[in-house]
């Protein structure tokens, strides 16, 4: 996935889902280029286990609106734990943008639907 885009699934249910979790508070445009610093788990001032544990959490609860919620399936060869791993380090990196995790989540979830 390229761009940032309302046509995208990947893109829509990640905003979704983290506005709902009052990780952001931006519309879907504003939230693009938000960096992983930007939301409101990530701790600068906590230590590098503690962000990945609240990064784990995190991804827990997307992956979890991701299937229950959204009924998306895992892509092929990925499976939950890959799918977990990938986007946790994304959000332990305070540069990575909140499009660069919708482009993880595009490659490990497959919303219905979608065109590849």
């Amino acid at each position: 996935m390229a761009d940032w885009s309302k046509d995208s699934r990947a893109c829509t249910t990640l905003w979704t889902a983290l506005y709902s979790m009052k990780q952001l508070s931006t519309n879907f445009d504003d939230s693009e280029n938000l960096k992983m610093s930007d939301l409101t788990f990530y701790n600068t001032l906590g230590s590098a286990e503690l962000r990945k544990q609240q990064s784990t959490i995190i991804a827990d609860q997307l992956d979890n609106v991701f299937r229950i919620g959204s009924g998306a399936t895992s892509e092929t060869d990925i499976d939950r734990t890959v799918a977990m791993n990938n986007m946790i380090e994304v959000l332990i990196n305070e540069e990575k943008s909140v499009k660069d995790l919708a482009a993880t989540v595009d490659d490990a979830y497959n919303f219905g639907g979608e065109r590849k």
